[in-house]
């Protein structure tokens, strides 16, 4: 993912850089000195597999990152088999037992994560040959169109804010900025957000937006906890956020008539902003969310739209910064 966006955003930035443990920086610099710095961060990694032990050619694995063992049975997954050199990922598939061989029992339960079993369609010793502990394991459904603006895939949390944050950066293309802007792509949001404490930590900004997913609606869950897909991205509002952040993001979108429904988060947000809030002496954070269906699965769904609209939304939101945004931030005694 990261080399592909060098490629995507080296013309989009005046500078790509990054950290150390694999976060991408691309930079635009303002038309002036001195100028403010908002960081518009979005994780790029994803839930995943490690494989922990090899039996007669099957891998056993742990999971990275939450994810729903419900829908794991029956599965595509791809190995990244570091002793078969890691360039050609290796196709799988999560097994499954027929329901004709589980007893009663077995039947009304999920299985869990441990028990869970990959095969490759390889010897014993093909496996043992190419697969060792601690290789990689990623999910390999591919993308498909569902209706006129859905797209499901895996990964969507977050390759779907990467894509609004790219859009972001092509809408800027060509407009002189008062403020720097410094697009983040994160690495490891999904266990401990380690890119977007570093990112912060080293971006020093005044200011920093949080681009990921939320709930999309789907029967069951509570109204108010969802969204629906198609009506434009979240704007949070919570702790983890500042009120002013949130306040001009909404006035934005109402300015540039992009619909953005407001979210409570009276908790921390479990995104980024968690990690850029605290870092250096706390730098104000706001959260643009895009709402998503079967989320930490492998057939995750957006809609196409809300992922144009955040974009429009982040980039409306950097062009009108000014000079007086940053006292607009200040907490007063």
């Amino acid at each position: 993912m990261r080399s592909l966006l060098r490629k995507v955003w080296r013309p989009l930035v005046d500078e790509l850089s990054g950290d150390r443990i694999g976060s991408l920086w691309g930079i635009r610099r303002a038309a002036r000195r001195p100028a403010g710095r908002i960081l518009l961060a979005a994780h790029m990694d994803s839930i995943g597999m490690l494989v922990t032990r090899i039996q007669d050619g099957f891998l056993f694995f742990a999971e990275i990152g939450g994810i729903d063992a419900r829908v794991l049975p029956g599965a595509l997954v791809q190995v990244h088999a570091t002793r078969a050199g890691g360039s050609t990922p290796l196709a799988g598939v999560i097994t499954s037992r027929p329901p004709h061989v589980q007893t009663a029992d077995e039947k009304r339960k999920v299985t869990p994560v441990h028990e869970l079993m990959v095969d490759l369609g390889l010897s014993a010793a093909q496996t043992a040959s190419r697969v060792q502990i601690g290789d990689l394991i990623v999910f390999a459904q591919p993308p498909v169109r569902l209706g006129s603006d859905l797209l499901m895939a895996p990964a969507l949390d977050n390759r779907a804010s990467i894509a609004a944050l790219t859009g972001c950066l092509a809408q800027l293309r060509g407009h002189a900025l008062q403020w720097d802007v410094i697009a983040a792509a994160t690495v490891q949001e999904e266990e401990g957000f380690a890119g977007a404490y570093s990112s912060a930590f080293a971006a020093h900004p005044d200011a920093a937006i949080a681009i990921d997913v939320t709930f999309g609606r789907q029967a069951g869950p509570p109204e108010w906890k969802t969204f629906k897909l198609g009506e434009g991205p979240t704007v949070s509002f919570g702790p983890n956020l500042h009120p002013q952040m949130g306040a001009a993001l909404m006035e934005v979108a109402a300015s540039n008539a992009i619909s953005c429904p407001r979210d409570v988060m009276p908790l921390h947000s479990g995104t980024d902003a968690y990690a850029m809030q605290v870092s250096r002496a706390g730098i104000p954070c706001g959260l643009v969310s895009i709402p998503l269906r079967n989320m930490h699965t492998p057939v995750e769904v957006v809609a196409l739209a809300d992922v144009e609209q955040a974009a429009q939304l982040l980039a409306k939101f950097v062009l009108a910064l000014d000079r007086k945004f940053r006292a607009r931030l200040k907490v007063h005694a």
